[in-house]
């Protein structure tokens, strides 16, 4: 998926009028939005970003600036910057942002000061590295209202970006409910055992995700630690894991509302997990098996011919 970055931008005019002290004058620019700074209404990635602003025509060169940024309406936290640049990372999924800008003399003086403008965030994670991940499970959130993106998530048309070097999910060991989890393109990960307390994925499941054999967990063989998961109400996407063996860990998945797919999952021939899914007919509509080592149908399942 393409990386979007938050660039919100704001202008401090300084504009130089004579008077008795010989001193700077400062006119806030009107054409600003000031409840809504361009591109609010694009996706706001929680996981890194940066504000811009632009410094008046008439700010000194050696000016810096001193930001006040967070989730209060009147933003207290201090920023300062030598930059009109304000790199963040970890925002709060789904959460209002307010901030606002003072250009600084060399004195120390307040020369421009802005208004305070706010954004909120998208209610979609993603994490490309393991470092953000652990920076993702320093939160120890329980619940993600939301969708969260381990590695990638990209349209048919797009081109698939370079695996991740995530490898270790036990960051996220607190999580127990999730709205979708996207598992995709994490060719450094063996296992998922850090999700073994998740127990509630609302709608959608992807391990592995693409076309023409793109996207995928090559190293994945084990997916045991999503045993607790009882139903989906949306689709399960299996795709593309090419050491993964066996769908042992999916025992207790008794209904998925939409699609089940498994996919071009090359050494794939044990698929004994879902025999309670299909004895309790807990799939509500499409079965798509392909191109794995066993390829078992509804009938074979049923009948407990689930493995090769």
């Amino acid at each position: 998926m393409k990386k979007i970055n938050l660039i919100v931008i704001i202008c401090l005019i300084l504009c130089s009028c004579q008077n008795n002290n010989e001193q700077l004058e400062v006119f806030p620019v009107e054409k600003i939005n000031s409840s809504n700074p361009d591109p609010n209404l694009a996706l706001i990635p929680v996981m890194n970003g940066s504000i811009f602003f632009i410094a008046g025509k008439n700010t000194p060169k050696n000016a810096t600036y001193r930001m006040y940024f967070d989730t209060s309406e009147n933003p207290k936290t201090v920023f300062d910057l030598t930059t009109t640049e304000k790199k963040y990372t970890n925002l709060k999924i789904n959460k209002t942002y307010y901030w606002r800008v003072e250009t600084i003399g060399v004195k120390g003086e307040v020369l421009a000061s802005s208004p305070i403008w706010n954004f909120t965030t998208d209610n979609k994670i993603i994490v490309r590295t393991q470092k953000d991940l652990e920076l993702l499970g320093s939160n120890k959130y329980s619940k993600i209202e939301g969708t969260l993106v381990i590695g990638d998530l990209f349209s048919l048309t797009e081109t698939l970006p370079p695996p991740t070097d995530i490898s270790d999910l036990s960051p996220l060991s607190d999580l127990t409910h999730v709205l979708k989890l996207v598992i995709n393109n994490n060719n450094s990960l063996i296992n998922l055992n850090g999700l073994s307390n998740l127990k509630v994925i609302y709608n959608d499941l992807f391990i592995g995700q693409g076309q023409n054999l793109s996207g995928g967990n090559s190293s994945l063989v084990d997916i045991s630690a999503l045993s607790k998961i009882q139903s989906l109400n949306g689709t399960l996407i299996i795709y593309n894991n090419n050491k993964l063996k066996s769908l042992k860990g999916l025992e207790l998945l008794k209904s998925i509302r939409k699609d089940l797919v498994i996919e071009d999952n090359s050494i794939l021939n044990n698929f004994c997990a879902l025999t309670t899914l299909f004895n309790n007919t807990g799939l509500s509509e499409n079965y798509y098996v392909k191109n794995n080592k066993y390829n078992p149908t509804k009938k074979d399942l049923i009948e407990k011919r689930c493995n090769n």
